[in-house]
């Protein structure tokens, strides 16, 4: 009998194995895409030029409550119609709650669904003290060492201005586009959008457009940081993660700290905190997180492509390395990140009130609510009261197998040759969420070439690109114009 069972466990042993092999040896790339594509020449040093002059104009936007940088928008208006006369004179403008604009180039068959191309024109401000820190002065538009450099130019102007530049290149020289196109820029995205983006997808919706996707801002061309692959890859973002603010707040009777009760509200705010970071949200493989190993597994060596192809058996040891790392971790669970803590006056008085700010970004499948339950369980105190600050659910998950997707892959081998294309996850947030009920689907997309230096970048200190890649941009847009009104 023992024998017996030995010899099942074995073959089931064996059988495994070679399941596994077999799985692991299979998954080999799909053969490289055959491509007769040369990219237009552009005359790159002229549109840097008109880079430069828009990064000088102080689009900030800073705060909800603060207003409007209303000059510094007409003045960004006056320069595109003024440098893009083509664009200006045969395009339909709509400018929506007044500083966005939304430009309609219409298709030969109107009523094919359209494609919307977004970037927003706003920009963050500098963070106050850190002005001497920039080689270059951070609204200078300067072009030097090989890049133009200032705020805005990876996030987000040179979307608008690269759209732009396609546009005018194409409207020059007569193309009439099958699919409407439209251009969305918005002039509110980095304080959330609602006037901007919300605005025009609401605008939009009432006059019954069909659109077939969106192309945002999102993910890039980025190299080495996928462990085996040394390609560089674009990662196209099928979807974003969402976005909630928590403030915890606890109370207790204020008086002497010499005589202090046996709960302070400071105590009882930091153990809620302490239970929060203690409880995480569990980790898990999800679209489009499991689309981006798919596709990636093949390229990558024996030890890696093993486990990803058989993740039927080994999703658990994925989950957990993945778990382990940074960028990796916020790939597969909804993250906490505890971010503000405020209570007292002074040393020797105890505080009524004690206030943290915690802040978590979704995973697809998650929600508000189910954020907010796991909250209220792992603090477990009726005592701490839980208000929602500010949040929006997680993006839906596009597709990737189907033409629009296509039409951007297409796109990105026939203009960077050297790349291989990944579906992805977006990890911060974008415009898109706004056309979530409009479009079928939204892709988040900028193929700006970033290495690992060039990340403290965006919304830091030095934002800059390099002349070369915006060209590349330029023409990447040229290109999927005419992929997508074909």
């Amino acid at each position: 009998m023992i024998k017996k069972l030995f010899l099942l466990i074995l073959f089931l042993l064996v059988g495994l194995v070679g399941i596994i092999g077999y799985n692991t040896v299979t998954n080999t790339p799909a053969d490289p895409p055959n491509i007769a594509y040369s990219p237009p020449e552009i005359d790159k040093m002229a549109a840097a030029e008109r880079l430069s002059g828009a990064v000088q104009i102080k689009t900030i936007s800073i705060s909800r409550e603060a207003p409007v940088a209303a000059q510094e928008f007409e003045d960004l208006h006056e320069y595109i119609e003024a440098h893009y006369p083509n664009v200006a004179s045969q395009l339909t403008k709509t400018r929506i709650s007044n500083y966005s604009i939304l430009y309609k180039w219409e298709g030969r068959d109107p009523t094919l669904p359209a494609a919307i191309f977004m970037g927003h024109m706003d920009v963050v401000p500098v963070e106050p003290g850190t002005e001497s820190k920039w080689e270059y002065p951070p609204f200078s538009g300067k072009l030097a060492d090989g890049a133009i450099w200032g705020r805005g130019t990876l996030d987000d102007k040179v979307s608008v201005f690269a759209i732009l530049e396609a546009a005018e290149h194409h409207l020059k020289s007569g193309l009439k586009p099958k699919h409407t196109i439209y251009f969305a820029f918005g002039h509110d995205e980095e304080i959330g959008g609602e006037n901007g983006a919300a605005k025009i997808a609401s605008h939009l919706k009432e006059q019954g457009v069909k659109v077939a996707y969106t192309l945002d801002e999102g993910m890039v061309v980025v190299q080495g940081i996928m462990p085996g692959i040394e390609d560089p890859i674009a990662f196209i973002a099928l979807a974003e993660k969402g976005y909630l603010t928590l403030e915890l707040v606890a109370t207790a009777d204020g008086g002497h700290s010499s005589m202090p009760p046996r709960k302070t509200a400071v105590g009882k705010l930091a153990r809620a905190v302490s239970r929060i970071e203690q409880h995480r949200l569990p980790a898990s493989m999800r679209r489009p997180v499991t689309d981006m190993f798919d596709t990636l597994s093949p390229h990558m060596p024996l030890s890696l492509k093993a486990v990803i192809s058989n993740r039927w058996l080994l999703d658990p040891i994925l989950i957990s390395q993945l778990g382990k790392g940074g960028a990796t971790n916020a790939m597969v669970r909804t993250t906490t990140a505890a971010t503000i803590f405020n209570s007292g006056t002074k040393d020797n008085v105890l505080p009524t009130k004690a206030t943290a700010i915690v802040n978590f970004r979704l995973l697809p499948g998650d929600s508000i609510q189910s954020v907010i339950d796991h909250v209220t369980n792992a603090v477990d105190d009726p005592e701490v009261e839980i208000r929602i600050k500010q949040g929006n659910e997680p993006s839906k998950v596009s597709e990737h197998n189907n033409s629009s997707y296509g039409q951007i892959k297409k796109t990105i081998h026939e203009v960077f040759p050297d790349v291989l294309v990944s579906p992805g996850l977006m990890l911060a947030g974008s415009d898109s969420k706004h056309y979530e009920e409009l479009a079928e689907n939204s892709y988040r997309f900028l193929p700006l070439r970033f290495g690992k230096e060039d990340l403290g970048r965006v919304h830091g200190t030095n934002e800059r690109i390099l002349i070369d890649n915006y060209a590349e941009i330029i023409q990447f847009y040229i290109r999927l114009m005419e992929n997508s009104g074909n």
